[in-house]
C-alpha cells in the first residue's frame, strides 16, 4: 500500500486491497487474497487486524497482540518478532477479506476461533516459528 491508497482510504473510507508478502500467512496468502480495509474510527483492541503506516509510507496488515493507550504490539500471523506501533501511525482495520473466491466477515465464527488460536497461543508459535526462521538461516 502506498500514498495513493491512504489518499483513498481518507476520501472513500475503505478501499480493497491485495496484500503482497508472507507475513500474515496462512490468512492472508499473497497474489490470492484480497481484503477490504476501512478508516479506523475507535481505538484498536486485541485480535484486530490492522493496516497502518510503515517506512517510506508502505501499509502493513498485522494482527494486535496487545493493545494500550499511545501503542500496539502487532505482529503477522507468519512472524514471531513483535512490533511496537504508534497509534497515530494506525490508518484502517480489515473488516473483510476474500479467499477462495467468497467474502468473509471478521465477526464469522471460524476467523474468531483462527485468530483467537493463532493470538491466545502466541508463545509457543513464537518458540515454532523462531527455530523455523533459525533452521532456514542455517541452510543458506
Amino acid at each position: 500500500m502506498g500514498q495513493q491508497q491512504i489518499e483513498s482510504l481518507n476520501r472513500d473510507g475503505r478501499y480493497i486491497s491485495a496484500p503482497k508478502g508472507v507475513s500474515m500467512r496462512p490468512m492472508i496468502i499473497s497474489g490470492r487474497d484480497a481484503v477490504l480495509v476501512e478508516k479506523i474510527k475507535d481505538d484498536p483492541k486485541r485480535y484486530d487486524l490492522l493496516m497502518y503506516e510503515g517506512k517510506n509510507d508502505m501499509g502493513i496488515i498485522h494482527r494486535v497482540i496487545h493493545a494500550y493507550d499511545v501503542y500496539c504490539i502487532i505482529c503477522g500471523d507468519n512472524c514471531w518478532r513483535y512490533e511496537h506501533v504508534d497509534k497515530s501511525r494506525i490508518k484502517g482495520i480489515v473488516t473483510k477479506f476474500y479467499r477462495k473466491g467468497k467474502w468473509h466477515d471478521v465477526d464469522e465464527i471460524p476467523y474468531k476461533l483462527y485468530v483467537h488460536l493463532w493470538v491466545d497461543f502466541i508463545f509457543f508459535r513464537r518458540i515454532i516459528f523462531y527455530i523455523r526462521d533459525k533452521i532456514k538461516r542455517f541452510k543458506k
